[in-house]
This record gives C-alpha cells, structure tokens and sequence, in this order.
C-alpha cells in the first residue's frame, strides 16, 4: 500500500543479501504477448506493458504525480528517455481525462488495479476471461467515474499509443526491462514465501505474480483478478524504493519479504471483511481514533483500515514465525508508530487462539467470526487499544 516503503525505511539496520539458487529460477525469460517474465520460487517476476504504460501518462500528469508522489524522483537515463520520446505528449487528451479522473477517485490502487483488467497494447479493451461481477472490478469502473467513463480512457488510451508508437518505445527497451528482472532476483534469497503465505492462511490463488515497474516509487498495491472460473490470479505492483548504478531498486530481503507478506496478503483477507462487512461495520467506532492518521494514508473508512490491521497482524506472525522476534518487534514498533492501534490485540489474538488450534481454523476464513468477536470486546466490553497500551473506557 502507499508508502509502505518509505516507513521501512526508517528502520535502521543493515540487511544481508542472498544469492538465489540457479535450481529455482528459470533463467530463460518468457515474452507472452510482450510481458516479460521470469518465474522465481513460484512467482511471476514481472515487466508488463500495461503498467509500463500506465507510468508514461502518471509521468505526464504532474498535477498526480504531485498529488501521490508517484513518479521516481532521480533523474536515471530511463526517465530521461520518456521525456524525450513522450514529452510532447503532455497535454494529449488521455493525459487531461486522467487528471480529471483522479480528482474523482480514480488514484492510487484503482488506475494500475484496472489496467490489469485489459488486454496488452496496442489494442487495449476489457478482457473476456474475467469476472465482471467481482467486488474489485466494480469499485474500479466505479472510481473511473462509470462504464462510460473507464471506457472513454481505454479509448484515450490507444490513441495515445498508436499516435506516439508507444511499444516501439517499449521494444527498443526489451534489455533494460530484463536487466530490472535478473538484477532484482539476484540480490534476493532463496526462500519460497508463497508455501509461507498459503500455509498461513490455508488457502492457494491460482498464480502469483510480481509486477516490476521503475517509474512508479514508493507504492505498492496487491489487487487480485478474479476470472470466469472463479480463480484468482494474485498481483503484487512493486514501485522501485532507489536507484543503484542507474538502475531502479526495489528492496533487499527484509523489505521483500515483508512486502510480499504484506500485498499478497490483502488477497486472501480484503474479500473476507467485504463478506462480512455488515458485522464490520457494526464497529466502525473503531476508526475514530485514528481516523487522521490513517486518512493522511489514504485509508479513508473504516473497512480499509481494519483490512490494513489485519495484513500487518498477520505479517508481524509470519515474521516471528520464519525470522525471529527481533524482525517482529521491529515490525511492531514500525507499525505502532504509524498509527495502528489495535495490533497488539490482533497479534496476540492470531498466536493464542488461531495458531494453536489449526485443525479448528484450517482456514483463516474460519477464524474470521473470532476476529469480529474481538471488534466487538474493543468496541463494546470495556477495552480500547490507545498507543498500543490498554485503558478502560
């Protein structure tokens, strides 16, 4: 989510980087439709065209980029390139409907989410094999501004790729986006955290995959896409965090292995509180606490701040459980200081009650009316979690 990054980086410690084993990746690299991958314990790593273009029209539009701080701010020689190639596109239509379109909603997670929803350029348009029923699609076409609206920016879109031949851009550039793939699986370890994640949460998606882009800094979404099939293909939209040799960087292990804990994770929990929203809601009291704090995050109601409670609980045990208690309370603190304060509860919660007794909860679906439970002890019975500390109403 926003800036997740940009907290980690307060943290002052010194991370070892290790070397990934030549027996799980797949060193050749796979051109499907355009999209550059490379499969790494599991997962997808990642250069869509998509998003690539997405990050030209975020880089066009400094009203935005002001707005969300989402363009890398280092002058590296790829950004120069997009200025030279594309700057004399600034003020194409696609770039003013994209402004007027995010001041109605349609920022942060929702523009690159929905991208994901269409086919690659250059003949962009909704894709068939999706799910047009499902929750995320919706509140996506809803934070356009409508059907008519989203359908209008696809329009605008392959305009702006046929008349500034956008993939010839994206081909001449085919070795650098490889470069990004093989320079940022080599300063990871070797350690599968989707067999962590899934063993956690005790379900499986259907495909997990990381999306690279080194334009975009300092944000990170994990929408899932569900098909007509009703599988989930799970994505992680990683911005870059720095710049190394002019290269964009996107984080060494602590910060990979929490971000991949943290962005898949919102797939397997987000669709849970939207299931139960109605409970949920029964305790929005919750968020005015921390109501400031977490608006200025841009977790603006309550669902969205108690999703982001539950993937940074979850995160902190996953840590415990596979790096030691010195990571977690580093997590701890970090996520205190950010405003969540209701992570202690939920900590302690998911390590007495779920994680002891898995053959209850096989799933975290199941353990979910347990969670509610203790909205409803904060909320109702007493108990209020301020500054990480305990006081009677």
């Amino acid at each position: 989510m926003k800036k997740i990054i940009s907290l980690l980086l307060t943290l002052t410690m010194i991370f070892s980087v290790g070397c990934s084993s030549s027996s799980e990746v797949n060193n050749e690299i796979i051109r499907d439709n355009k999209t550059i991958t490379k499969k790494f314990n599991n997962i997808n790593m990642t250069i869509d065209p998509r998003i690539e273009l997405l990050s030209v029209i975020m880089y066009l539009s400094p009203t935005y980029d002001y707005k969300t701080t989402s363009i890398i701010p280092e002058d590296i020689i790829y950004k120069q390139e997009v200025e030279k190639y594309f700057g004399e596109y600034k003020y194409h239509e696609v770039v003013k409907l994209f402004e007027s379109m995010s001041k109605n909603g349609f920022s942060y997670d929702a523009p690159p989410t929905s991208m994901l929803y269409l086919t690659n350029p250059s003949n962009l348009k909704i894709r068939e094999d999706i799910d047009k029923s499902d929750y995320v699609y919706t509140q996506c076409v809803q934070r356009a501004g409508g059907e008519e609206k989203f359908l209008e920016f696809i329009d605008e879109l392959n305009n702006f790729v046929k008349e500034s031949n956008f993939y010839d851009f994206y081909n001449d550039h085919m070795d650098y986006y490889e470069k990004i793939i093989n320079t940022t699986i080599k300063s990871l370890s070797d350690v599968d955290y989707i067999s962590q994640v899934e063993d956690y949460y005790g379900t499986k998606q259907n495909s997990y995959n990381i999306i690279l882009n080194g334009m975009l800094y300092a944000n990170n979404y994990g929408p899932r896409i569900k098909d007509k099939d009703g599988k989930y293909d799970i994505y992680f939209i990683q911005g870059s965090n720095g710049v190394k040799d002019d290269l964009p960087i996107f984080g060494e292990d602590f910060m990979f292995r929490y971000l991949i804990r943290h962005e898949f994770g919102h797939s397997f929990i987000n669709n849970l509180t939207t299931k139960n929203i109605k409970e949920v809601n029964k305790y929005e009291s919750l968020f005015e606490p921390i109501k400031g704090k977490m608006k200025a995050k841009a977790y603006s109601n309550w669902e969205t701040c108690l999703n982001e409670h539950l993937v940074r609980a979850c995160v902190i045990r996953m840590t415990d459980i596979h790096n030691g208690k010195e990571d977690a309370n580093r997590s701890i603190k970090m996520e205190k200081e950010a405003g969540f304060i209701y992570i202690d509860e939920l900590i302690n919660l998911l390590e007495k009650e779920y994680e002891t007794n898995r053959g209850k909860y096989s799933t975290f679906e199941d353990f979910y009316p347990e969670i509610l439970n203790l909205l409803d002890d904060l909320a109702n019975n007493k108990t209020l979690s301020i500054n990480g500390g305990l006081h009677e109403k």
